[in-house]
Formats: structure tokens, C-alpha cells, sequence
């Protein structure tokens, strides 16, 4: 039998090879607060200049490099964007809902929906009516509505909000879980 050199499955062949093994970069959670907070503040999409800021600032907490810090507000951009399609998707439904359900018609005037406060939901930009909110209708029904502060946002049992949310405040959806620790 010939010799044809290394076998390339042998574990010596594979310990010759000179590319580097990269490791996926795992946020710390100080990182993962400084990284959110600086993109809901509105940098979505920081320049070079504002990446090495940013990487300089998460290096206190762990290694990090510029590209970690680029493909992250990348990832985050494209997240965003797939929550507000989803949340438009289902104001939509919650709106047909309630046009073809005449319990919420009454509730809502029986006339269009206007919406007139912009609220943050998981940090998504979003329109939602003036008077009770239907969060059941909108979110679905295992959810709860807690502010910034950690303070849940009190909903009777039919799932409408006892109280309206305030322009430009951030909230959260959270599962009942969740909710648990939070108060």
C-alpha cells in the first residue's frame, strides 16, 4: 500500500493547521445595559469613531472589540425593526377586532381609533390610542405592561389599562412570570 502523506483526519493533521479559533463574543449584562441605553437614546447607528468610544467604555467590564461593537447596534437595528413590524401587525388586528366586536366599539366611541401618544414598548416606538388600551387584544393574553421603573401598569379583568400611558415613557412587556421579581 502507497503512502499518500497525512491522513487529514488524523488528530496531529488537524493541530497543524495555523488559523486562529474565534470565540462568539457573550455581552456581559453592564455591557448589555450600556449598549441598550445608548441605543434607545437614539444612536442606533454610531459612526467609527463613536464605536470606539463605545468599545472603550464596554472594555471596563470585559473584552471587547470594535467589530463585536458594530455587529451588535447592526443585530439590534435589525431586532427593532422586526419588533415594530410586528407590533404594527398587531395594532392591526387589535383594530379589526375591535371594529368587528361591538363591546369594543362601545368602549372605543364606536368610531375610528385616534391614536395620539408615541410610547416605547421593548424599545419599539409606538402609537397607541387615547382612552383604554385592550392590552389582551393588542399584546396577547399572558403579558403585562410594567413601566421603565419597574412599576407594573395596572390592567382590570377584561385586559383594559386602568390608567393611559404617558407620551415618550418607555415600557416593557413582560410575561407573569417575570413580573414576579419585578415587584
Amino acid at each position: 500500500m502507497e503512502d499518500h502523506g497525512p491522513d487529514p483526519n488524523s488528530p496531529s493533521h488537524v493541530s497543524e493547521r495555523s488559523e486562529p479559533v474565534r470565540s462568539r463574543w457573550t455581552p456581559k449584562p453592564e455591557q448589555i445595559l450600556i449598549l441598550e441605553s445608548i441605543f434607545n437614546s437614539g444612536m442606533v447607528n454610531p459612526s467609527k469613531d463613536e464605536t470606539v468610544r463605545i468599545r472603550k467604555l464596554l472594555e471596563k467590564f470585559g473584552s471587547v472589540g470594535d467589530a463585536n461593537v458594530f455587529y451588535w447596534f447592526q443585530n439590534r437595528r435589525s431586532r427593532s425593526r422586526r419588533r415594530q413590524r410586528q407590533l404594527q401587525a398587531s395594532l392591526a388586528a387589535g383594530s379589526e377586532q375591535r371594529n368587528n366586536n361591538p363591546q369594543a366599539q362601545a368602549v372605543y366611541g364606536g368610531g375610528a381609533i385616534q391614536y395620539d401618544s408615541s410610547v416605547f414598548i421593548n424599545g419599539v416606538p409606538t402609537e397607541v390610542p387615547r382612552g383604554p388600551l385592550d392590552v389582551k387584544a393588542m399584546f396577547g393574553e399572558d403579558v403585562d405592561l410594567v413601566h421603565s421603573s419597574g412599576v407594573p401598569i395596572p390592567i382590570n379583568e377584561f385586559g383594559f389599562l386602568l390608567q393611559t400611558l404617558q407620551h415618550g415613557e418607555s415600557y416593557f412587556l413582560v410575561t407573569p412570570f417575570t413580573s414576579l421579581f419585578l415587584y
